[in-house]
């Protein structure tokens, strides 16, 4: 096994006897953890036919389910299940570029198990044909993996714009790189996982972006989200994801696409396919 695969491994921990799956506008669309369909069967805002859940007299157009979802989110909030709303409206659909059957708040995407979308972006540096890699250090009060390193950019992907559109937002908000060099950011792929938190899970696909930086450009915070900002060797952010835990979780594998791609990881490593392969896992 590859030493890295234990990041696939950290990423793609569900349990899936613990879910149900939830069927939205005649779709399967979600995976419900036991403990939350329990909550909102108990609430009637759920019922269940045959090992599936469905929204209670469901309504028949995308606003009516949306806002029947919103509902949800509201009693999951209520009883502790979410934190707080997020205010940023996610497309609920079996596929990308499908019409949305309904919208979801962030917030509640991980607590039934809907499929979300992000942009991760590996901003480096290329001199002498040495590759150096952008990392920013994540915000001391952030939700998820406080204080550790992350992407120059990345974010979640939200209704209404293109992944390009989204990361050209997030470029400016995150890393302040101005349009004209983030129109230089090439699409490379997708990654996808499935992990398990506590009474929910993160059924992910990231678009994955390589921005090749000016040698005299350096990247700036303009959220609040980020505490700082430097340029490591490949080599150093290499050993750090295979030594250490200090990358957010997900960063790992979207970094282990990159070091595959640009043959920093070798093709005669031992493991080499496995990680390969277990960069796309399918959503169950």
């Amino acid at each position: 096994m590859h030493p890295l695969y234990r990041h696939i491994i950290h990423n793609n921990n569900v349990n899936w006897g613990n879910y149900t799956p939830l069927n939205l506008a005649g779709k399967d669309l979600a995976r419900v953890h036991k403990n939350v369909a329990a909550e909102l069967l108990n609430a009637k805002l759920l019922e269940q036919k045959n090992n599936t859940l469905f929204i209670t007299h469901e309504k028949e157009t995308q606003d009516g389910r949306t806002q029947q979802l919103r509902t949800i989110m509201h009693h999951l909030i209520e009883k502790k299940f979410i934190p707080k709303e997020r205010f940023e409206l996610y497309s609920v659909a079996t596929s990308f570029k499908d019409e949305p059957v309904a919208l979801a708040d962030r917030a509640l995407i991980p607590s039934l198990g809907f499929v979300a979308y992000g942009v991760h972006c590996n901003g480096y540096v290329k001199k002498d044909g040495a590759i150096s890699i952008w990392v920013g250090k994540r915000s001391s009060d952030r939700g998820t993996d406080p204080g550790k390193f992350d992407h120059m950019i990345a974010g979640g992907q939200p209704h209404g714009l293109s992944a390009f559109e989204n990361l050209a937002k997030e470029a400016h908000e995150e890393a302040g790189v101005p349009a004209r060099i983030a129109a230089h950011a090439k699409a490379v792929g997708c990654i996808t996982y499935a992990r398990e938190l506590a009474n929910g899970i993160r059924r992910d696909a990231l678009f994955l972006f390589d921005l090749k930086c000016p040698d005299d450009f350096t990247p700036h915070n303009q959220d609040g989200e980020v505490e700082d900002f430097r340029l490591m060797p490949a080599a150093e952010v290499l050993r750090l994801i295979t030594e250490t835990d200090s990358f957010k979780f997900n960063v790992n594998l979207v970094l282990t696409d990159f070091f595959i791609r640009h043959g920093i990881i070798k093709s005669d490593e031992a493991g080499y396919s496995e990680l390969c392969a277990g960069l796309h896992s399918a959503h169950t």
